[in-house]
C-alpha cells in the first residue's frame, strides 16, 4: 500500500510539471525512448491519458470484474435523465474523441447506424438489453444525428472503465454486479460473445 501511495505521489508531481509518464504493459515506468521504440504485434497498441499525462502499452484488450451495478446505473439514470431497466444488461459504447482510427475508413453515417442496429439486434437474440452511447468528445461521431448519444456525465464511464484513450471506440457490458469491457475497435461478435459470458 505504501509503494502504491508513493507511486501516486510521483505521478502527481510529474504531472504538475507537465512531464509525461510512460509505462509498459505491466504498469512499470519506462523511458520515453523505450516506449517509442517498442515494436507492437497485431492487437497491441499504445494509449494515453491526456489528463494524467500517462501513456501505456496495451496488450490486454479486455477486462472483467465486479461492480455495484445498481448504484452505477442509478447515477447514470439521474445524470442523463434517461430510463434504464436494471433487470437487463446495459451495453455502453464509449467514444473517446477524435483519433487516427475513427478519422479514417469509408463508413458513412448510415452504414455506421445500421452496424450499431445490427449489433443491438444480434445482442437482443441472447437477452434484451439497454444500449447507451456515451462520448467524451463527440468529434468524429458520424451517427450523432441518428443515435441518441450522451456526454459522459462527470466522466463516470471514462474514469470507471476507460482510463486511456483507446482507438476508435470501446464498449462495456454491465449486468448483475459484473462488467466486461473491450478496449478499442471491436466487432459485433465480440459484443455478442461477451454478453453470452456475462449472463451465465
Amino acid at each position: 500500500m505504501k509503494k502504491f501511495l508513493v507511486l501516486i505521489l510521483i505521478i502527481q508531481s510529474l504531472s504538475v510539471f507537465g512531464q509525461k509518464i510512460f509505462k509498459d504493459e505491466n504498469d512499470n515506468i519506462i523511458p520515453e525512448e523505450v516506449y517509442n521504440n517498442r515494436k507492437l504485434i497485431q492487437g497491441e497498441f499504445k494509449a494515453c491519458n491526456d489528463s494524467l499525462q500517462i501513456c501505456k502499452i496495451i496488450i490486454n484488450r479486455s477486462e472483467q470484474g465486479n461492480i455495484e451495478t445498481d448504484k452505477l446505473l442509478k447515477d447514470l439514470e439521474n445524470l442523463l435523465d434517461y430510463k434504464i431497466d436494471k433487470n437487463q444488461p446495459t451495453i455502453i459504447t464509449f467514444h473517446p474523441g477524435k483519433d487516427r482510427c475513427n478519422s479514417t475508413g469509408t463508413a458513412t453515417a448510415t452504414s455506421q447506424y445500421l452496424w450499431h442496429k445490427e449489433k443491438e439486434n444480434l445482442s437482443d437474440k441472447i437477452k434484451k438489453s439497454n444500449y447507451l452511447y456515451i462520448y467524451k468528445d463527440k468529434t468524429n461521431i458520424k451517427t450523432i444525428k441518428k443515435l441518441k448519444w450522451f456526454k459522459d456525465p462527470k466522466n463516470i464511464i471514462e474514469n470507471t472503465f476507460f482510463q486511456y484513450h483507446y482507438p476508435c471506440s470501446s464498449y462495456v457490458i454491465i449486468y448483475n454486479n459484473k462488467y466486461r469491457s473491450y478496449f478499442g475497435e471491436f466487432s459485433q461478435n465480440q459484443v455478442y460473445n461477451d454478453l453470452k459470458e456475462i449472463i451465465k
